[in-house]
């Protein structure tokens, strides 16, 4: 027998063996699964190799996150669609951010999912790599902090190790804003633009710290008291873009070692309080700056009390649901009335007009079941508690006729 047909035979029996374990070891394939699937085998697009150590991120058609996987042992993966419709596929090497010989990421593979389940096979490039020494004051930085940001908005972040060196691998072509960081905060440096970064190639950047940072000093507080609890601020130099993400507990608000310019503070919603983007002036190398930052704005609420209409006297009906939906018909918040039928809704939608309040009982409530009560367009103001009084509920249920 010739060799090549020798090795086609050999390769089909090797197949053969590879399918019958993986129906012994119970590997469902896309048609087994409930509802359609999405699929393919991931490969390396020089040898053809499959890859084994990519996650694959599964999203809407409007960017909304959905679910990740990781590939199989054999390259493949499989994730069910929602339903049928758009979405986006984003494949990204799993391995720690320091491997040069990484995989560049694909961050938009989109794909369409009608009825039936999808085959998608992705080939992955080598990417490329960034690495060096960052100092500060000539000496070696101990895991400093470096994080790179292409011009597509991908963020890769690494730790340099004891020597101070770093490297950022699996890098897609594309131009990086890469910035390092004194895990001391000792001193702080101007970030360095590496363009065009190519597959498989590794370019030198390196840093040495010499500026004094600055610091952000005072407090977060709400309806003009501290905060209480634990917020996340994030602090955004406007003029580099550079961030920090920095945890606030009961309203303390500090953050060190940062580069000088002109701040943002960027607040979320906090404790039923409105947050936001509030400029706090410039920063300047060794200096402070002190800053309170009230949150002074909360949403609207509406109150009252659900009473079965038919029972003298009414009585409030305890856990009926209780909705608030925005012009639209989009639900803004829903949760149960008290035992005694009150309710308070709202508190954390912004102030807007032709909101509705909508009550309805799932499933009957002590035996007794209801028609659904909407209100009249209502409008929700800030900092405003609105009274919507009583609100009797019409019994569906009708008693049997009785045998005389």
């Amino acid at each position: 027998m010739p060799m090549l047909a020798r090795r086609r035979t050999c390769a089909a029996a090797v197949t053969a063996l590879l399918v019958a374990a993986a129906t012994l070891v119970g590997v469902s394939s896309p048609a087994q699964a409930a509802g359609p699937q999405i699929y393919g085998r991931v490969t390396d697009a020089a040898g053809g190799a499959t890859i084994k150590s990519v996650r694959v991120s599964l999203f809407s058609a409007d960017w909304t996150f959905l679910r990740r996987v990781k590939v199989g042992s054999s390259g493949v993966y499989q994730l069910p669609a929602p339903a049928p419709g758009t979405y986006h596929l984003q494949f990204v090497d799993g391995r720690p951010a320091y491997k040069t010989n990484a995989y560049a990421a694909r961050l938009d593979v989109p794909i369409r999912v009608g009825s039936s389940s999808v085959q998608k096979n992705v080939r992955l490039k080598r990417g490329g790599a960034i690495g060096g020494v960052v100092k500060v004051k000539g000496a070696r930085a101990a895991k400093a902090r470096i994080r790179a940001v292409s011009n597509g908005g991908q963020v890769i972040e690494v730790t340099a190790d004891k020597r101070g060196q770093y490297a950022l691998g699996g890098l897609a072509k594309d131009d990086y804003r890469v910035y390092a960081y004194d895990s001391r905060k000792r001193r702080v440096g101007k970030s360095k633009l590496v363009r065009n970064v190519k597959l498989r190639t590794f370019r030198k950047t390196s840093f040495n710290l010499t500026t004094r940072p600055g610091s952000i000093r005072g407090f977060l507080t709400v309806g003009g008291a501290r905060a209480r609890g634990t917020v996340f601020v994030t602090a955004v130099n406007k003029k580099t873009g550079e961030y920090w993400v920095q945890k606030v507990s009961h309203g303390n608000l500090s953050l060190r070692g940062l580069t000088p310019g002109p701040y943002r503070l960027d607040v979320p919603d906090t404790g039923g309080w409105f947050g936001g983007s509030f400029s706090i002036g410039r920063v300047r190398a060794g200096g402070m700056r002190d800053t309170t930052i009230n949150l002074a704005t909360r949403g609207g609420t509406f109150s009252g009390t659900v009473v079965d209409s038919s029972s003298q006297p009414a009585y409030g009906i305890p856990n009926i649901s209780v909705r608030l939906e925005d012009a639209q018909g989009r639900t803004l918040d829903e949760r149960p009335a008290n035992q005694d039928g009150t309710f308070t809704i709202g508190g954390t939608a912004r102030q807007q007009p032709g909101v509705t309040v909508l009550v309805l009982a799932y499933a009957p409530i002590k035996e007794r079941s209801y028609a659904p009560y909407r209100t009249k367009t209502l409008n929700l103001v800030n900092n405003t508690a609105q009274d919507l009084g009583v609100i009797s509920m019409q019994r569906t249920d009708v008693p049997a006729p009785t045998s005389s």
